[in-house]
């Protein structure tokens, strides 16, 4: 039987178009596996950054606290648990723990629900700052106990400008069996101040903006007026 050659053609062209048909169906159909796109996913949401206020306190210190912290104003002079008596001049309170802030990747033996930051000046004047540094830690050691240092730091400076370099200042982080401490204590002249922030993790950042912030300019001593 002899077939007909327009016949074949006709059939392989028919055979050609669906073939053609099927890949392009394949191409244009989605994998229901295949994850979404970036774009589709919604961004992550994270806590804007609070203004700062900043305040004047007694003894010639000005200092700057994010806005939704508490301040408090005081004049409690007392011993302190670093084995001084010390005048507390201001408080600052954080805001309550709540959301991201109380992760439990920050491991924090505190359990406190806030952040505190205390500023005390020592009224009595000192000598030998090493040694009072030395003292301070060990009455710290005494009033809660074998304490865990994480940190010294004998090279920091408060109240540095561009034209001061800044008070001598050491810093101390350590954890107790349920507080977690940074306490810094800065010699102006000899005169000591002492900014204790006690649970600072959740709040690191903004308790580092803080003491990077303190000023302090001493009150001039009025003249002793001369016998006649």
């Amino acid at each position: 039987m002899k077939l007909d050659p327009h016949f074949l053609i006709g059939t392989v062209t028919i055979a050609l178009v669906l073939v053609c048909a099927m890949i392009c169906a394949g191409c244009t159909s989605v994998n229901p596996s295949q994850p979404a796109s970036p774009s589709s996913v919604p961004p992550v949401t994270t806590t804007s950054k609070v203004a700062d206020t900043t305040t004047t306190l007694s003894n010639g210190v000005t200092i700057s606290y994010p806005s939704d912290w508490q301040k408090e104003v005081t004049s409690e002079t007392s011993m302190r648990d670093y084995g001084r008596i010390t005048t507390n001049i201001a408080n600052f309170y954080s805001p309550y723990l709540a959301g991201e802030r109380v992760l439990p990747s920050y491991q924090n033996v505190d359990t406190s629900k806030y952040t505190t930051m205390s500023v005390d000046v020592d009224p009595n004047p000192v000598t030998d700052f090493e040694n009072y540094f030395n003292l301070a830690t060990l009455a710290l050691q005494s009033k809660y106990g074998p304490i865990k240092i994480t940190k010294h730091n004998y090279q920091l400076k408060i109240s540095s400008t561009r034209t001061f370099e800044g008070y001598t200042a050491y810093q101390l982080d350590f954890d107790t069996d349920n507080m977690r401490g940074t306490y810094i204590f800065t010699n102006v002249d000899g005169t000591i101040y002492i900014f204790s922030f006690k649970n600072p993790s959740p709040y690191a950042a903004e308790v580092l903006d803080m003491y990077k912030s303190i000023s302090i300019v001493p009150p001039v001593s009025a003249p002793v007026p001369k016998s006649r």
